[in-house]
């Protein structure tokens, strides 16, 4: 026999006893209050014991399903009926005066009361929604609910199989505006160091001259422009009106320098982009500056295709909010180019830097989700041929030349909670309105509405 069967019956005898044993040791003048008539037509509940009175001494008694339902008859005209399972039957009554009674009965699974005050302690608290015995049901009724009234109600469906649901979702549900202000930096370090001794590459060779007056006159005379002789005292030298006989010159007058050098040149960082890309609670959104390069792709029996390929500057968020503010959410970003050194068949190649996590961050907290470093190197060597091979002394006579480039790409990411009257939602729209207005002022009212 099933448990919840044996339990159910156990239930109904101890009843049925119970009123065997008063109706025995109550003395005469404290007999219990008598039960009320049976209608036409009783409702109960699985495990049930009810006791109700026939409208006189009863005769004969039939039940239609015995297995829904066990009769017994106490004092020659009260009943106690037990419900053992969901179902519907009937009873027939025979009285000894010759009248008869049939009585209709419906057994539900639970009951309804119990229940209907049950599920009305779980929904308390929630707005707009009506709840209602009907019969052996549970009724509910009410529209535009939350997400999170209506999982409490499926809940509640598993517990009570009696209860009906005839509630709707708030189809626009007014959730939590996310707003995420995205910072992508590019911190570009270059660093370039000379270190050693550097000697001159060039010298001056031979030189000479000559100058002689075949003619000449007291007023002028024609000079070389060429001529960059120095006097004893190391001055440009000036040449005389008249110059006596032949003055000629042939030497090397040269000199051979070197520097130390010690230079360093570091570069800045600059902002590649400022995304700042809104979602609801629970929703997403995209963002994308940049292009689409197509790529035909050849299919079967001699078809081609084109796929797209974006490039630039790619976001995707998916936040969601709790009531204290905290906000987990999935974020994915990207930041790619077309590289003309790669190319294949005339389809060029891509470098992409792409970043995806998900986070937990209070509201207006900064968070950096991404480092991504390309770093380059380079040496050179400069020396003077032969003195620079010289070991130890060829030191002296060569340079070092070491070039690094560094490129981090830094994201930071702070979300924050809007609507539209949030002061951050404001201030965008002023800012907007300024860009428009200045727009206005330099190209016209004809293209800005």
């Amino acid at each position: 026999m099933d448990l919840t069967i044996y339990l159910k019956r156990a239930a109904a005898a101890l009843c049925l006893l119970f009123v065997m044993a008063a109706s025995v040791w109550f003395p005469e003048g404290m007999a219990l209050a008598k039960a009320p008539v049976i209608p036409d037509a009783i409702s109960m509940y699985a495990g049930q014991a009810l006791v109700q009175s026939a409208p006189g001494p009863i005769k004969r008694i039939a039940v239609g399903d015995g297995k829904l339902l066990e009769v017994r008859v106490l004092g020659g005209s009260e009943l106690v009926l037990i419900a053992n399972k969901p179902g519907d039957t009937s009873i027939e009554l025979w009285m000894t005066d010759g009248t008869r009674r049939s009585v209709s009965l419906h057994i539900i699974a639970g009951n309804s009361q119990q229940a209907t005050d049950m599920v009305r302690k779980l929904l308390e608290g929630s707005s707009g929604i009506s709840i209602n015995e009907v019969g052996a049901n549970v009724v509910l009724t009410g529209g535009d609910l939350s997400q999170g009234d209506m999982s409490r109600i499926a809940a509640i469906k598993k517990l009570y199989p009696q209860v009906l649901d005839f509630t709707s979702a708030n189809a626009v549900e007014m959730k939590p505006m996310v707003m995420m202000k995205v910072r992508i930096m590019e911190l570009d370090k270059k660093s370039m160091n000379q270190i050693g001794i550097k000697w001159d590459s060039m010298i001056s060779g031979p030189g000479g001259g000559l100058v002689h007056d075949w003619v000449t006159n007291p007023i002028y005379r024609s000079a070389s422009p060429g001529f960059n002789g120095v006097d004893a005292s190391g001055s440009v030298a000036k040449l005389p009106l008249r110059v006596a006989g032949t003055a000629s010159y042939f030497g090397i007058a040269t000199s051979i320098a070197s520097q130390i050098d010690l230079m360093m040149q570091t570069g800045d960082a600059w902002e590649l982009a400022a995304p700042q890309l809104a979602a609801r609670s629970g929703g997403v959104a995209d963002f994308l500056v940049g292009g689409e390069v197509p790529i035909p792709i050849s299919q079967g029996l001699g078809e081609t295709t084109v796929q797209y390929k974006p490039y630039g500057i790619k976001l995707h968020i998916a936040p969601i909010i709790n009531s204290a503010g905290d906000i987990s959410t999935d974020i994915e970003t990207e930041v790619s180019h077309i590289d003309p050194s790669v190319n294949v068949n005339g389809y060029p190649g891509f470098l992409t830097r792409r970043a995806s996590a998900q986070l937990n961050v209070h509201e207006g907290d900064t968070i950096v989700i991404s480092g991504l470093v390309d770093s380059t190197a380079s040496k050179t060597f400069d020396k003077v041929p032969g003195l620079g091979q010289i070991p130890i002394l060829g030191a002296l006579f060569r340079s070092r030349g070491f070039q690094s480039n560094r490129t981090d790409l830094v994201i930071f990411v702070t979300p924050v909670v809007i609507d539209a009257n949030s002061p951050h939602n404001r201030e965008l729209i002023e800012k907007s309105d300024r860009l428009r207005d200045d727009f206005r002022k330099t190209i016209g009212n004809d293209i800005v509405d």
